[in-house]
């Protein structure tokens, strides 16, 4: 052999060294480091999409997605426009594209949890611990327990408590609040002539004095300097936790909701503008004030009694400029935001038992028993403006993520029942930690779990019993996520549903790489 053969047989047996020390530093990387995985189901949506068709509204011109099975009827009468209404039909044109798309596929990051403990609310990935071994091996929820705790889940939010304290409100962080608001109303959102809707169509807010106001282009003109109102008319929009994506899904039941945000652009015509937002709901009557060198954040009970108020100086409105205001009512606490600063907060601390005796409405001789699961009355929503013409404009309404209550189905006995457990997962008992007899107890290394498409995510609140593998190997308790069976967070949407290059969906719609709230 030459030397010229012995320098190439040289250099192959150095690229096959080269690719084998590649292919291990890349499965070690993807085992210990970071790993892809796709979304199949809807459970996480809107956070993370799972198969889904990507509709496009005439009307508006937004884009929305609605989650995705063959299996289920896509008839295009199912298909409305969610930013006009239920009742506003998709054109025939736009309601027939059947085009599903992949679910997202997301960056998780594996190192974390062996030297940092999971935070409330983050999205994780995790075995699940129903099916170990099957097809639905690995789950995706945002995390709402934490080990040691007791959770009680009470008119959407989450309650939870340590030993023998009381129950408290667990808020979200800002940040992943801002993530999870869904959008209701928008008043950009108007009809065009396509469909002929907007002879028929009015926006779902209405003022008063009628003669002082005026929907035109997108924006409401207040011409009186006199007190008036604009106020939401749930009939045409209801407030509740519907959601576009399940907009094929079987038809259940919605909960009206109080935990809302309300959004505008306000542009006085003199200095003088006192501009209040009101928010009645669960017995309880919230509002927020802006006045010429104050603001306000008050809680009264509907009678006048009043709870709790705030007062902070401030200085909102300038005779000609555009200011930006919102207005929350999220996890128990007021906020509220003047061109994207959050200049107030109240923050009140209800327990899961007066804050479902307030939302139905129950006196305290009512057992709580019996009301447990149950949801609130649609809330009012009003606008009171006083001492200046004014124009809005981007008027939004959006709502929160809303846990539900529900009752255990079937399924949750299809794996052995171990000894001790049969009343917990009882079919048609409460769901795992939404009600007073079905506290979701959590041991020391065990986290709960729940799906932010809550009406059709099946989570920690209805799994049921283990399967064989983690009874045996981790633990037998029904409805829980071990710590062992953790893999990571979830950290961002890396390749989002697929565009389309020809027949291939090859191309990611980069518009919708994001981090993960």
């Amino acid at each position: 052999m030459n030397s010229t053969e012995r320098k190439s047989q040289s250099g192959i047996i150095e690229t096959l060294q080269s690719l084998v020390v590649a292919f291990v530093l890349a499965m070690v990387f993807r085992g210990f480091v970071v790993e892809g995985f796709v979304i199949p189901t809807g459970s996480m949506a809107p956070t993370l999409l799972g198969q889904h068709l990507l509709m496009h509204s005439d009307q508006t011109g937004q884009d929305f997605a609605v989650g995705f099975d063959a299996r289920r009827s896509t008839s295009a009468d199912r298909f409305s426009d969610p930013l006009l209404g239920r009742s506003m039909p998709l054109s025939r044109s736009q309601a027939k594209k059947i085009v599903p798309r992949t679910g997202d596929r997301v960056v998780v990051l594996k190192t974390l949890f062996p030297f940092f403990e999971p935070n409330r609310y983050d999205v994780i990935v995790f075995k699940n611990p129903t099916d170990t071994q099957g097809p639905s091996a690995n789950y995706i929820k945002r995390l709402i327990g934490l080990p040691g705790e007791t959770l009680w889940i009470a008119d959407g939010d989450i309650f939870a408590k340590s030993g023998d304290g009381p129950f408290e409100i667990k808020r979200k962080p800002e940040h992943i609040q801002r993530s999870l608001w869904r959008t209701v109303s928008d008043s950009d959102a108007v009809p065009t002539d396509v469909l002929g809707l907007s002879r028929s169509w009015s926006p779902p807010w209405s003022g008063k004095p009628t003669n002082a106001w005026e929907f035109k282009d997108r924006t409401w003109v207040c011409a009186t300097a006199q007190p008036s109102t604009l106020t939401w008319d749930q009939n045409k929009i209801h407030i509740d936790d519907w959601l576009p994506y399940n907009m094929l899904m079987p038809t259940v039941r919605q909960e009206p909701m109080s935990d809302i945000r309300t959004s505008a652009t306000l542009t006085p015509s003199t200095t003088t503008l006192a501009a209040d937002f009101t928010l009645e709901a669960m017995g309880l009557r919230f509002v927020w004030q802006i006045r010429k060198s104050k603001c306000a954040l008050l809680l009264s009970r509907l009678n006048g009694e009043s709870i709790k108020r705030v007062d902070i100086p401030c200085v909102a409105f300038v005779e000609g400029k555009a200011t930006r205001v919102e207005f929350w009512h999220a996890d128990q606490m007021m906020s509220m935001y003047i061109d994207g600063k959050r200049v107030a907060e109240l923050q009140y601390d209800f327990g899961p038992e007066e804050r479902l005796r307030l939302a139905t409405g129950a006196g305290p001789t009512v057992p709580i028993e019996d009301i447990a699961g149950q949801g609130q009355s649609p809330a009012k929503l009003t606008w009171h403006f006083d001492g200046s013409p004014l124009t809005i404009t981007r008027l939004q309404v959006d709502h929160d993520l809303y846990y539900r209550s529900a009752r255990l189905p079937s399924r949750a006995t299809k794996n052995p029942t171990t000894q001790g457990n049969e009343e917990l997962v009882a079919i048609g008992s409460p769901a795992f930690g939404t009600h007073p007899d079905k506290l979701a107890v959590l041991g020391e290394d065990q986290f709960m779990m729940a799906g932010d498409n809550s009406a059709y995510s099946l989570d920690g609140r209805l799994w049921g019993n283990p399967d064989d593998f983690v009874s045996a190997q981790f633990d037998d308790s029904p409805f829980v996520v071990n710590r062992d069976l953790l893999i990571g967070k979830a950290w961002s949407v890396y390749w989002p549903a697929a565009n389309k290059f020809g027949s291939l969906p090859i191309i990611p719609d980069f518009g919708r790489i994001r981090f993960i709230r």
